[in-house]
């Protein structure tokens, strides 16, 4: 179906290939896995294989890709993606419409579909993506997942003959992501697609795969092999770049284990008290209240559209709660000073374009110590340390929105450590990260929480979940649990209610290749 040959792709006239020279072949009716580090180029790759690089950025690419053997540079604009359908790892990055229905009925006004006929369609396709009952809402209202969910269908709706899906579960709950596999899979099995996989962890997708494909650190294919063989022969060399091994063949310890031990403080550090917050008649959060200690690691955790990260920016100042309080140190948010109240308190958003508001990364990295009085020399001395930190030192004059989305996190967690704040609120932290920069992520983080800093991760990770001292659980916009999460563990029947799953150290397991059961 597609050829590429010896190509290679960069942002800059002169700049270093992105990828440099990659030759292989996608087949009809197969599913591939593209891995590799952080900032190898895969999305850039995905954006190139349906046409819209490298003219979208003013790239420069060379070599051939061929679709059905016809170079696809041949095709008209627009002709090539409706062929090859991609869900890009931003989805608000691709939405053209305010409303859920609208943003649907675009892709088939687009396709020339009669109106009589989108009465049918639009409510079958959400349905199918488990976002029935959705049509009036507001995209911009709903949470990651459900964006996700959203862009999917968009895509679904122009029938390609291949799907392209970046990184499509980064920001869906354990149980739904579990669905969107399982919805892929019987779509892809249905329609006779062919599909590309862009995710860092394989785990949910092994029993689809036919191959995985591999690009190194220095933008050249490195493997292209069946999963089974790639992960049991080819471990050394996943390892040395830096990629996530399947659970299944790795003996890594659990994430629990490889943390540090800290013991929280009694001092409150923040304090949420009845929090009522409403997004026009729609109830988010309904008394909420909980405390967080010096020093504590704390997990917020629940289906998409729970209240996560509207609690969360609630939390921060952000966002002012229609009842209830919340107070960092015994003092309401609303009596902080804004400058003292960021250098103690620390927010990192779940989208990290949304913190970011100048032109390069060192700007970006010092627009706070600026604002705080740091000389030049101080500025440079930390900047220089954080990008060295966060592998972002050949970026320093790069535009922060050119960055791939795991280094935009990077710089979005680099950016509110200027300091050491008393506490840290992360929205998805180690979304887009590979299995190197995600340990020494954490590692980072829990070095500052023994330092006293309180940690707290809005996340869908369950063995980060697993490693924290206390898990709250969001349900319906209500505080389903609060306490250890050897506890929650236990609560079975909540896991289900909230399409939470076991972390995977005591999921079921079966014979290498076959799904984990979800919850004992």
């Amino acid at each position: 179906m597609i050829e590429v040959r010896d190509y290679s792709f960069s942002y800059e006239e002169d700049g270093q290939p992105l990828f440099d020279q990659l030759t292989f072949n996608l087949y009809p009716n197969e599913v591939t896995l593209l891995m590799g580090a952080s900032g190898a180029g895969k999305s850039s790759l995905a954006l190139c294989l349906n046409g819209l690089y490298p003219d979208a950025v003013e790239g420069v690419a060379s070599g051939d890709i061929f679709f059905h053997g016809k170079n696809i540079r041949e095709f008209e604009k627009g002709e090539l993606n409706q062929e090859i359908g991609i869900v890009f790892q931003d989805p608000e990055s691709q939405f053209c419409m305010i409303t859920v229905e609208d943003e649907l009925a675009f892709t088939l006004e687009n396709r020339k579909i009669p109106r009589s006929e989108m009465k049918e369609r639009i409510p079958a396709i959400l349905q199918a993506v488990g976002m029935e009952g959705y049509e009036k809402n507001k995209i911009h209202e709903l949470s990651g997942g459900q964006k996700q969910k959203v862009a999917l269908a968009a895509v679904l709706l122009l029938e390609p003959e291949m799907l392209i899906l970046d990184e499509p579960t980064a920001n869906l709950d354990p149980v739904s992501s579990q669905e969107f596999v399982e919805l892929v899979e019987s779509i892809q099995k249905e329609r006779g697609m062919s599909v590309l996989i862009i995710e860092h962890q394989a785990d949910d997708w092994l029993e689809l795969l036919d191959r995985v494909l591999v690009i190194g650190n220095g933008g050249q294919l490195i493997a292209d092999n069946g999963p089974d063989q790639l992960f049991t022969n080819q471990k050394q060399l996943l390892e040395q770049i830096g990629v996530f091994l399947p659970r299944e063949y790795s003996h890594q310890k659990d994430l629990r284990d490889l943390l540090p031990e800290s013991s929280p403080s009694q001092e409150k550090i923040l304090s949420v008290n009845g929090l009522v917050f409403s997004r026009k008649r729609r109830e988010i959060l309904k008394d909420v209240s909980m405390d967080i200690h010096g020093g504590e690691f704390v997990a917020i955790i629940g289906e998409n559209g729970a209240g996560k990260s509207t609690l969360l920016q609630l939390m921060a100042g952000l966002l002012t709660p229609k009842r209830g309080d919340v107070s960092m140190s015994g003092r309401s948010l609303e009596k902080w000073e804004e400058n003292e109240l960021r250098r103690r308190l620390g927010f990192v958003f779940q989208n990290p374009e949304h913190q970011f508001i100048t032109d390069t990364v060192y700007e970006e990295l010092t627009f706070g110590m600026k604002l705080n009085g740091c000389t030049e020399e101080e500025m440079e001395r930390a900047a220089a340390e954080r990008m060295e930190q966060f592998h972002l030192k050949s970026h320093r004059h790069s535009n922060p929105f050119s960055l791939s989305g795991g280094q935009k996190r990077r710089l979005s967690v680099a950016t509110v450590l200027d300091e050491t704040p008393d506490i840290l609120l992360f929205d998805e932290p180690t979304f887009g990260q590979d299995a190197a920069t995600t340990a020494e992520l954490m590692t980072y983080i829990m070095d500052l929480r023994r330092k006293g800093t309180a940690i707290v991760f809005v996340t869908h990770d369950m063995d980060i979940v697993d490693a924290a001292d206390r898990a709250f659980v969001l349900q319906h916009g209500e505080m389903a649990f609060a306490g250890k999460p050897e506890d929650l563990w236990e609560k079975t029947r909540l896991l289900q209610e909230a399409r939470l799953t076991l972390p995977s150290r005591l999921r079921n397991r079966s014979r290498v290749g076959e799904r984990y059961d979800l919850v004992h």
